[in-house]
């Protein structure tokens, strides 16, 4: 009895790595991390149709100075030029953490923007929700929070 819950536990020890490595969540941390990259580069590049595409309807965001934005209102600053980004949009120590449909992107953002001519953005912590909707991942709602450069 004893060799055998032994054998039993040396067989579990093999396969529960073996599992985790094949789960389906490496698999959508790769997509959230993609949708990361484009968000950032439509962003950045003023891509408003690639933004419409990848946010919900209802998104929200709350930038780092507190102020929000709907997706209208966001979109409406980007297209006409009175929200601008001074070249890319960098990210650092980004986790995505999976929960069945819904994902959760967090980490450290640098980037130069002006909204009407006053500063945006600069050092933030972020934390971004993503939800699958028909077979889709999109961006549900942004947070960020100003850090020390």
């Amino acid at each position: 009895m004893k060799q055998m819950l032994i054998s039993m536990l040396a067989f579990t020890a093999v396969l529960v790595p073996f599992a985790y490595a094949q789960s389906p969540n490496g698999s959508v941390e790769r997509e959230i991390r993609a949708m990361e990259h484009q968000w950032n580069e439509a962003r950045a590049k003023g891509d408003v149709a690639t933004l419409d595409r990848i946010l919900v309807d209802d998104w929200t965001v709350t930038h780092g100075d507190g102020t929000t934005d709907t997706k209208a209102r966001y979109l409406a600053d980007l297209k006409s030029g009175a929200r601008q980004f001074s070249g890319g949009v960098t990210e650092d120590d980004v986790t995505v953490r999976v929960y069945g449909e819904t994902a959760v992107a967090s980490g450290s953002s640098n980037s130069a923007v002006t909204l009407n001519g006053r500063p945006q953005g600069g050092a933030l912590h972020f934390t971004r929700v993503y939800i699958k909707r028909n077979g889709a991942w999109k961006m549900i709602v942004s947070q960020a929070t100003r850090r020390q450069p």
